[in-house]
């Protein structure tokens, strides 16, 4: 096999692949949103995560009032209380949405790994008789 046609049969393997991930996790977000949008569960995830970031924000503020001593500086509070409350929006947005990521991303593995599967056997055929 030349070169050339290595390389087009890779690429051509590569796009089967990222294309059954995709249809495999097209599969599994219909199936586990069961009709409800992806608005309304990120609606309902953003709804949730206020906890998280106050949580985030008070965090942040403590750690830059610890760690600027007797005089600490209201910009640096300011800063660290809004990367506490980034850092604690995203943790709450991601815990919430845990099950409907995991289940996209097993849905995406089982379409990568049927692909495989089908290639390997393609280039390795099995000759029961």
């Amino acid at each position: 096999m030349k070169i050339g046609e290595w390389v087009k049969s890779e690429v051509d393997y590569g796009r089967n692949l990222a294309g059954s991930g995709w249809h495999g996790a097209r599969e599994a977000a219909g199936t586990l949103l069961e009709g409800e949008g992806a608005r309304a569960v990120w609606n309902r995830s953003l709804r949730s995560s206020w906890v998280p970031t106050a949580i985030g924000v008070g965090v942040g503020a403590v750690c830059a009032l610890i760690a600027g001593g007797r005089r600490p500086k209201a910009g640096a509070v300011a800063a660290m209380s809004v990367a506490g409350g980034v850092a604690g929006f995203t943790a709450g947005v991601a815990w919430e949405t845990r099950q409907l990521s995991s289940g996209i991303a097993r849905g995406a593995m089982r379409g990568v790994g049927e692909a495989r599967d089908s290639h390997w056997l393609s280039k390795n055929p099995i000759n029961f008789g």
